[in-house]
Formats: C-alpha cells, sequence, structure tokens
C-alpha cells in the first residue's frame, strides 16, 4: 500500500518579493515567504508527518523555526513543499494553512501596534484598509493523495481551479505594490495635506529613522510589513536574523554594490585621500549620508569612507542628492562634493561603474520530478543551497568571491546582487555547484538555467526584477531550451542588448576574454559591427519606399570576413603583424554563434561592449578573494 502523500504551495511569490524599493524590501519578501513556508512545515512535522521534499533536517531556517534559536537571515526553504503524511490526525492541509495563518496574524499585529495603531486616527478608514488587505493576501493550495509517479503535477493541477481573481483596490495607490491603496485612506487631489500629515506622523513614529522609511513612500499595509519587519523580527519569529551585526535593517544599496569593484581599489590609497572626501561629505550633508555604515558584505576596510552612502560614489548620484539634505547652498555643496570624488577619481584611474546585476537561477523541471526522484532531489538542492551560502558568505576560507549580495537561496532558486565584473563568473561557479551537487543523483542529468540583468542604479529595482524573471522563464528557459544564460543590459529607456547560450561551449570564456581585452578590442568596433552589419541579414528589416536592395542570407564564411575586415579596421598595418587577427574573430564569432552554427546573432557584439566599458577591468583587484 503507498503511503498517503501531501503537496503544498504558498504564494504569491514574484507579487510578495519583487515589488521591491530598496535591497531590503527584497530580502524581507524572500525571507518571509520562506520563514511562512517553514512554519507549515514545522506544524506538519509536529502533527506526525514527514518532509519529503525539501530536505530539512540540516537546513538553518527550519532548525530556527523548530527550535525558536538561532541567527538564520537567509531564506532557504521553498514556497512548495512534499510531506508523508501518514502519521497526521486531521486535515494535513488545514494543519498547515493554519500554522502560516496563525504566523502571519502575528507579524503583522504587531507591525499594527508597535507602528500604526496611534497613527490610525490620522487616516481614512485606515483599521479596515489595514484588515482588507492583510486577511486576503496569502494563496494556499494543497492537494493530498495515494502516493503516484505522476503525484509532481498534482499542484498544478489544483490550481488550475481558481477562476476568481481579487480587483484592483480603490483610492491613491502604494508606491510598490500598484494594485494596493496606500495606508493613509486620504486622496492627494482634496485631501493632500491630510494625507501628508499621516505619513509624517508614521515616520515620527519611535524606531523609525529617514533610512526605515520616507514620507513621500505611501505604502499599503503589505509593503508597510516588509520593510518594518527587521524593527520587530526578533519579537515575531524567536531568533535574531545574523545576529552580532545590523544586516537585516542595513542591507547594501545597489548604487554601492555597483561601486564595490571601483571601492576594493580604493582600499589601496592613502588614507589622507579618502579622508579628505570623507570630510567634505560631513560638512556638505545634513543627513543620511552614512548609508552604508553597517555594510559587512564585502570585507572592505574600517575606514569613514567606505561607510558613505552609494550614491556618493557617483557624480550622477551626488546631483541628484535631495537639496533638503545638504548645508548651506545646495548648489555650493554639490559642487564641493563633486571635486572631492573626482579627486579619488583621478587617484584611481577611473570612475566607479553605475551598473549592477541581478543574478536569478532556478533548476530545469525540478517540479515533475520530485515524485519519483524526491530523495535525490531533496539531498541535491540541500547541497547546493548550502554551496549558495557558502560562496556569497562574507567571512570564512573564500570571502563572497561574487563580492555580491545573496537574497535568496532555497530549492533550486537563487537571487543575487552582484557587480558587473564579478557576475558572469557567479553565475558559473553557480551552476557548476549545482551540476557537483547532483553528481551522483539518477537519471538523466539535472540542469540550471540563469539570468543576468545589467541595470543602471537609477531604475526602479522592481523594473529589473521583472525583466530577470522574463529572461531566466522565457528566453532562458523556454526560447532557448533549458541548461541556458541568459544576459540582457537595461538603461533608463528599457533593454538594449541581450544575448543567450548554452553554458557549454566556447560563448561565455569567449565573452569574458573579450570583455577584459580592452587592449584586442575598441568600443566603437563594438557598436559598428552591429550597426553597419545587423541590417544587411535581418530577414525582419523592411525596405523603405524608394530603397531598393536586398538582405543577404545567413552564410557564416560572409559574416567572419566582414568581422575580419572591420577588426583590421582598429589598427595600422604595423600593429596588426603582432596581433592575433584570427585569435579575436574566432572569439567574437563564438559569441555571435552561441545559438547555432548557421546564424549569428550581432546583439552579443553590444553585450560585449557594454561588458568591456562598464567591467572597469583595468580597475579590477588582483586579491586572493576573487578565487571561486
Amino acid at each position: 500500500m503507498s503511503s498517503r502523500i501531501l503537496h503544498f504551495t504558498l504564494g504569491p511569490v514574484q507579487g510578495f518579493i519583487s515589488d521591491a524599493r530598496r535591497t531590503r524590501d527584497l530580502w524581507a519578501g524572500s525571507f518571509l515567504l520562506s520563514w511562512l513556508s517553514g512554519k507549515a512545515m514545522v506544524a506538519l512535522k509536529n502533527a506526525g508527518g514527514t518532509i519529503v521534499f525539501p530536505k530539512v533536517g540540516d537546513d538553518e531556517l527550519f532548525t530556527a523555526i523548530l527550535t525558536g534559536k538561532g541567527s538564520a537571515y537567509i531564506g532557504s526553504l521553498p514556497n512548495r513543499f512534499k510531506a508523508n503524511i501518514d502519521g497526521v490526525k486531521g486535515e494535513a492541509g488545514a494543519i498547515c494553512e493554519l500554522a502560516i495563518s496563525e504566523a502571519w496574524e502575528a507579524l503583522h499585529q504587531k507591525v499594527w501596534d508597535r507602528f500604526v495603531a496611534d497613527v490610525a486616527e490620522h487616516g481614512n478608514e485606515t483599521r479596515h484598509i489595514w484588515s482588507r488587505q492583510t486577511k486576503h493576501f496569502w494563496e494556499m493550495n494543497w492537494v493530498t493523495g495515494e502516493g503516484a509517479k505522476n503525484d509532481g503535477q498534482w499542484l498544478d493541477l489544483r490550481k488550475n481551479w481558481r477562476t476568481a481573481f481579487p480587483p484592483d483596490e480603490p483610492g491613491d495607490k502604494c508606491r510598490l505594490m500598484g494594485r494596493f491603496q496606500e495606508l493613509s485612506g486620504h486622496p492627494r487631489i482634496g485631501g493632500g495635506s491630510r494625507q501628508k500629515k499621516f505619513w509624517k506622523k508614521l515616520t515620527e513614529r519611535d524606531g523609525i529613522s529617514a533610512l526605515d522609511l520616507k514620507e513621500d513612500e505611501r505604502l499599503c499595509a503589505i509593503a508597510l510589513i516588509k520593510r518594518l519587519f527587521p524593527l520587530i523580527a526578533k519579537d515575531v519569529i524567536g531568533w535574531t536574523p545574523a545576529e552580532g551585526s545590523d544586516v537585516i535593517q542595513h542591507w547594501p544599496s545597489v548604487s554601492f554594490i555597483a561601486a564595490t569593484p571601483w571601492l576594493k581599489t580604493a582600499q589601496n590609497l592613502p588614507k589622507e585621500v579618502l579622508g579628505d572626501y570623507w570630510s567634505i561629505a560631513g560638512s556638505a550633508l545634513s543627513q543620511g549620508y552614512m548609508g552604508e555604515y553597517h555594510t559587512r558584505h564585502f570585507n572592505l576596510p574600517e575606514h569613514e569612507f567606505f561607510k558613505l552612502d552609494g550614491h556618493l560614489m557617483h557624480q550622477d548620484g551626488i546631483k541628484a542628492w535631495p537639496a533638503d539634505g545638504l548645508n548651506g547652498d545646495a548648489g555650493t555643496a554639490r559642487e564641493r562634493l563633486s571635486k572631492g570624488l573626482k579627486a579619488v577619481q583621478e587617484k584611481l584611474g577611473g570612475m566607479a561603474s553605475e551598473f549592477y546585476a541581478v543574478l536569478v537561477m532556478d533548476g530545469d523541471r525540478i517540479g515533475a520530478r520530485i515524485s519519483d526522484q524526491a530523495g535525490d532531489i531533496s539531498k541535491g538542492l540541500s547541497q547546493f543551497t548550502q554551496s549558495v551560502k557558502d560562496y556569497f558568505a562574507p567571512t570564512g576560507v573564500v570571502k563572497n568571491p561574487a563580492n555580491g549580495v545573496l537574497i535568496y537561496a532555497g530549492g533550486d532558486d537563487v537571487l543575487a546582487l552582484v557587480p558587473v565584473d564579478s557576475a558572469i563568473d557567479a553565475a558559473q561557479a553557480l551552476r557548476k555547484k549545482y551540476q557537483n551537487a547532483f553528481a551522483n543523483a539518477e537519471g538523466n542529468a539535472f540542469t540550471l538555467s540563469g539570468a543576468l540583468v545589467f541595470a543602471q542604479y537609477k531604475i526602479p529595482l522592481r523594473a529589473v526584477l521583472a525583466q530577470a524573471h522574463h529572461y531566466l522563464d522565457d528566453i532562458a528557459k523556454d526560447k532557448n531550451g533549458r541548461d541556458s544564460l541568459a544576459i540582457a543590459v537595461m538603461k533608463p529607456g528599457g533593454i538594449a542588448s541581450d544575448w543567450v547560450t548554452k553554458w557549454d561551449g566556447d560563448a561565455i570564456p569567449a565573452m569574458l576574454q573579450i570583455a577584459k581585452s580592452k587592449s584586442d578590442y575598441s568600443s566603437s568596433f563594438f557598436y559598428n559591427l552591429r550597426e553597419r552589419y545587423a541590417p544587411l541579414f535581418d530577414t525582419g528589416h523592411k525596405v523603405s519606399e524608394g530603397e531598393t536592395g536586398q538582405v543577404l542570407s545567413e552564410d557564416i564564411t560572409l559574416i567572419r570576413a566582414l568581422v575580419t575586415a572591420e577588426y583590421k579596421k582598429q589598427f595600422n598595418q604595423a600593429a596588426l603583424v603582432h596581433m592575433d587577427v584570427n585569435g579575436a574573430v574566432d572569439r567574437i564569432m563564438a559569441i555571435g554563434t552561441a545559438q547555432t552554427s548557421s546564424s549569428y546573432d550581432f546583439n552579443a557584439a553590444l553585450v560585449a561592449r557594454f561588458l568591456s566599458v562598464e567591467g572597469k577591468w583595468d580597475l579590477r583587484p588582483t586579491d586572493k578573494e576573487r578565487s571561486p
């Protein structure tokens, strides 16, 4: 007789995690989703059930939930699990649902009591808005039955039954979660002063600082819970995440992450050079300029320079600094800051990149294999999760070789923020760790897909996250057949260039070599290659009225000849004698034919151009921390 099995899932996932304005919001959403899922697993275990997937015995977060002790702060439990419920008395799914509902009630009630209750009188039906939004937010689906070979598909079929979707709410909307009403309940038109008063009162609550909440953010209940959760975490979950540091309240900004490679080189400058800029910032700015004071992810020195807000590492960030945060005349203050930063830039021989990368990774077809390979999968994913956490750890033998910030590592999912220069290396390292984790698993090879979206730090984080998931799900997986890496470059106007390739082969090593070989390729070469020749081979190109001509067929031999000619135009004949022209062209052809040897992707050249310029390879440190 087969065992009785429960499959359970909690959502929404993307709607809760990706609607984020800061790195802190992103972490809080992913951690809370993982914590709530863990509460359901623990409740089921205590009721006599056995968690089959994922493997929870050695999971740090599961152990902390079970015992109420620990320091776990990385979400490591997926929102979906499978359990043997032979020993459970009662309805297993209802036990899980009740555990989640009670945990969520305790969390949002704590935030209400601590921060919102005394301010609600200044709102318009704020209590009603809070109750409406918190009561019906979570979607829980489960299926129970006799274990079968295809039981991994049960939940997918169950979720297809849903026919009703909640409507958008009335009134002014939340700045983060646009479907929900902001909490004051006052309309900006006709009630703007009352709305502003409500949020001013809330930001003045004891324990809330300017780094926690700004008056103009105007959040809904769900977004406010995520934002303020770090302030009351221990009271709700029973332990202090990342005990011994303030990491959960003070996550590094994306502007700081973008500047990390530059900061790594700045640590070699004389202290007086760094001190001069720090002193200027202290006199020119009134508050909030030590925004990275608690950042501990990157092993940077204790000098105050490395605690300055990430925006102060960029000239555009100085220009955008709010006038009410500047001392004296705003123009004079910004000019002093700009000159101070320029002095550091001149000492280093370059500026920090304004771009960082969102890295998302996901195992291929794991859900369909849970039913008949749950043991292998649980063991492999447990090993993979731990290896990802070790890779991004700021302490240990190898100290965060990616110089990145891990947001989530649970099951086969990974979400991290990394600088441009280490992003592809990090993706490759994690893919290798995934292979190692499943090296001894039975059956077909377990593969992993990933996406990197390189984005300017000024672009809203949620927009970048949406593109990252699009490139993972729709491009790396669906379009390219999985086991792939998709890359996109996102600028304020949208996607500027993109590229996708299989992990194995010459394409990724060639892309990295091109990016790092500034003396072999000029920036204009990549641009000209795309602009001059792509239209000749674009079968979708429409000839304008009055034009004559024909689109050429994609003859790889012809394309190689054109690439070679364009490449040689960069150098004079004397220089070409000493250069490996064929090798340089081989690399260009490798990235362009990453998909198939019968066609060429000219967009690859623009991705290479971006990496060559923004990777700041000439500023890249050569420390041992880079070795994965």
